[in-house]
C-alpha cells in the first residue's frame, strides 16, 4: 500500500512537472496538507492536495490566471496581481463569483484585513524571510480578533500559511477540512517550504506505523509533557514550534519534556524518527 502511494505521488509530480513545461517556466504550484478534524462525511487524518496555476481566462475585460487541483482538474477560481495587492475570483460551478482581495502586501503592523468580517486579522509582526533561493520576501503575521489561538502568516509573492486560496479562513470548511502550506514552487524551482514541516511530501506527516504508535499526554498541558512511545519505536529528536514557525525548544532522546516556561496557546511537536510526525500542542495555564 505505502509502495502504491509512494508511485501515486511520483506519477503526480511527474505531471505537474509537465504541466509547468507546457504553461511555461514560471507555472507555480502549491503542495497543501488537508486535515480532516471530524466526521462524517470523512475519517480524521490528513491528506494531501496540490494546487496549480493553469491556463489564463479573461474576466470583466481583465486578465486572471486558473487555480486548479492537481488529479481531479477541479477549477478553484482565478487571481490577478495588482501592484501589491492580490484579487481572486472563486469558480462556483458554472461562473466566476465577484472579484474579492486575497492579499495586501502593503499592509504594516496594526492594520486590518477582512475588517468587515465577524474576526477581522490584525497585523501583529511585519518581518523579512530569506526564501530557498536566497530571495529576501516580507512576511505578515496576523492574529485574528476573538479567536485567541487563531494566527496567519502570509509571504510576499508566495501566499498563506493555510494555502494561497485559503487566506482569512479561520474556520473548517464544510466538510470538516483546514489546510497548510506544504511548500511552494515556481517551475520546478522549490521557492518556499513551511518550518514547521520541513518537507514537501505528505509521507513525513501522514498518519502511518510511527504515527499511530507516538502520541502526547496530557494534552493541553502546563508543566510536564511525555511522550508516549507505545511500540518503543526510536525517536531522534522533538522540536516544540510556535505558531509563527519558531523553534521554541529542541531536544533529543527525552520521553519527558518541561514546558511550564511556555506561554498559554497552541504549539506544534515535531517528532523525528523513522519518520517526520507533527503533532498540536495544547499549553493551558
Amino acid at each position: 500500500m505505502a509502495k502504491s502511494l509512494q508511485n501515486i505521488r511520483k506519477i503526480a509530480a511527474l505531471t505537474v512537472a509537465l504541466l509547468a513545461i507546457s504553461l511555461g517556466v514560471n507555472a507555480q504550484t502549491w503542495y497543501i496538507m488537508g486535515e480532516y478534524i471530524w466526521s462524517p462525511p470523512h475519517p480524521q487524518g490528513t491528506f494531501e492536495e496540490t494546487h496549480y496555476q493553469a491556463e489564463n481566462v479573461e474576466i470583466g475585460g481583465m486578465e486572471y490566471h486558473t487555480i486548479y487541483i492537481q488529479g481531479e482538474g477541479t477549477l478553484l477560481g482565478a487571481y490577478r496581481n495588482e501592484d501589491n495587492q492580490v484579487y481572486y475570483c472563486k469558480w462556483n460551478g458554472s461562473s466566476y463569483d465577484e472579484e474579492v482581495m486575497l492579499y495586501d502586501y502593503d499592509l504594516e503592523e496594526g492594520d486590518f484585513f477582512n475588517d468587515s468580517d465577524e474576526h477581522p486579522m490584525q497585523v501583529t509582526e511585519v518581518s523579512t524571510i530569506t526564501d530557498n533561493n536566497g530571495v529576501s520576501r516580507k512576511k505578515i503575521t496576523f492574529q485574528f480578533i476573538g479567536l485567541e489561538d487563531e494566527t496567519e502568516y502570509w509571504i510576499e509573492g508566495v501566499g498563506s500559511s493555510k494555502g494561497f486560496i485559503n487566506s482569512g479562513n479561520y474556520t473548517p470548511t464544510s466538510d470538516g477540512a483546514i489546510f497548510h502550506l506544504l511548500c511552494y514552487h515556481v517551475g520546478e524551482n522549490l521557492i518556499y517550504v513551511n518550518p514547521v514541516y520541513n518537507s514537501c511530501d505528505i509521507d513525513d506527516i501522514e498518519e502511518n506505523g510511527f504515527e499511530n504508535s507516538v502520541s502526547i499526554y496530557p494534552n493541553p498541558a502546563n508543566e510536564v509533557i511525555k511522550i508516549l512511545n507505545d511500540n518503543n519505536l526510536s525517536i531522534s529528536g522533538i522540536e516544540i514550534i510556535d505558531l509563527m514557525g519558531r523553534t521554541i525548544m529542541n531536544v533529543e532522546n527525552c520521553d519527558e519534556i518541561n514546558v511550564s516556561d511556555l506561554a498559554e496557546g497552541q504549539y506544534f511537536v515535531k517528532i523525528y524518527g523513522e519518520s517526520n510526525i507533527v503533532k498540536k500542542l495544547f499549553i493551558s495555564k
